[in-house]
């Protein structure tokens, strides 16, 4: 039964395939659209810009608790992500509370970023940022 009302946010997870990406503690995704500039000297646009849409475009991000080589979860890890990163792989990411019946946002994306943050006395924490390449698919989970 999808979600209903204000979902909250520990549901929205994402996933390299049908993996979480572990120890998440937020997650965004973000898509935008380019402007195209179309006035010109037989516009009626009396001076005020006029646009139309161009291209589309997305990029995702999370943050998590960083896990060492050690750790038995069945999670993927910034190890794993590190690999990505260095090898340029496209990752097919999904953005999902993964409750049936609420939207998946299915998508090819590349590792742009890693940050590994240590404070003192602290979690050891990451963060992560994915270019889409391609399309974005929203379907329902089933």
């Amino acid at each position: 039964m999808p979600t209903t009302g204000i979902i909250n946010g520990t549901l929205m997870r994402l996933y390299k395939d049908s993996t979480a990406i572990g120890y998440a503690t937020s997650c965004q995704m973000n898509i935008s659209s380019a402007m195209r500039e179309i006035l010109t000297k037989d516009s009626a646009a009396g001076g005020w810009r006029e646009v139309k849409k161009g291209q589309l475009s997305g990029t995702l991000s999370t943050e998590a608790l960083y896990a060492g080589p050690g750790d038995a979860s069945t999670n993927y890890l910034f190890d794993d992500l590190f690999t990505d990163l260095v090898a340029g792989t496209a990752l097919t990411i999904k953005f999902t509370t993964d409750v049936v019946g609420d939207n998946v946002y299915t998508m090819s994306a590349i590792c742009t970023s890693l940050d590994l943050n240590a404070g003192v006395e602290e979690n050891v924490s990451y963060s992560a940022s994915f270019e889409v390449t391609g399309a974005i698919v929203k379907t329902t989970k089933a």
